[in-house]
């Protein structure tokens, strides 16, 4: 199992990141953090199945999707992350607030391809 959750740590730091990123933008700061969590928690309780997935990703996408649902009944408007990892001059002022209008799924695609 030491191998094991190696290999864990090294697919949390790496993939766990791309979820999280992917998973903010869709359902904002606090539950898209929240739901991250839980996926992530399933992925080490069923490690051995999840590590033979083709893609490990997009199945906690799925299984974060699912977390999601309780938090959809208070349909706040989601909440993002200030940007701030951007070197003054680069990017565009505008970009948190453009994502913000943008219904979920269209927000999810342009992080997605362009994050």
């Amino acid at each position: 199992m030491a191998n094991a959750g190696a290999e864990f740590e090294r697919f949390a730091t790496d993939d766990g990141q791309r979820v999280r990123r992917v998973l903010v933008a869709r359902f904002g700061v606090d539950a898209g953090n929240d739901v991250t969590d839980e996926a992530m928690a399933y992925a080490w309780e069923h490690w051995d199945r999840v590590r033979s997935l083709a893609n490990p990703v997009g199945y906690l996408y799925h299984v974060a999707q699912s977390a999601a649902r309780r938090h959809a009944r208070w349909r706040r408007a989601p909440r993002f992350p200030p940007e701030t990892s951007a070197p003054a001059g680069i990017g565009e002022p505008g970009l948190p607030a453009a994502l913000a209008a943008l219904k979920p799924v269209p927000r999810t695609c342009v992080v997605l391809v362009h994050g």
